[in-house]
């Protein structure tokens, strides 16, 4: 009865160690290095600095950027394309182009001249980013 034990336990052995050489053979694992450049997550995502809000022109720059933004227009969204937030010296600021101050100035000035008429004014304003 021992004998049957001990062969039964050799033959359990052998499979077991057939069985470990099977998998290590056919499902070998890769080990991947880790690539030395660390992922940099775009400016919005990273919450460093970006315009925290959405619309008009008066561009707010900080850490908080929102992710989107309601499609809704407001007076002067068209100048924003002109201006976006940078880090300049470890701080968030406003990066404009002489196009924006030339574009707002002109958002404005359509506003004080059509302001009791939304649809000239509107008229006037998108012609101002050309």
């Amino acid at each position: 009865m021992k004998n049957k034990n001990l062969i039964y336990g050799i033959v359990a052995l052998l499979f077991l160690a057939g069985l470990s050489l099977f998998i290590l053979n056919n499902y070998q694992i890769q080990i991947q290095a880790k690539p030395n450049k660390p992922i940099e997550l775009p400016l919005q995502i990273s919450g460093d600095c970006g315009i925290q809000n959405c619309h008009g022109l008066d561009i707010v720059c900080g850490p908080n950027a929102p992710q989107v933004c309601t499609m809704l227009y407001a007076a002067g969204d068209n100048c924003r394309q002109f201006a976006s937030c940078q880090t300049l010296a470890g701080q968030c600021e406003l990066a404009k182009t002489s196009k924006f101050d030339s574009c707002k100035s002109c958002v404005e000035k359509c506003k004080q001249d059509f302001q009791s008429d939304q649809i000239k004014f509107f008229g006037c304003e998108s012609k101002c980013a050309e």
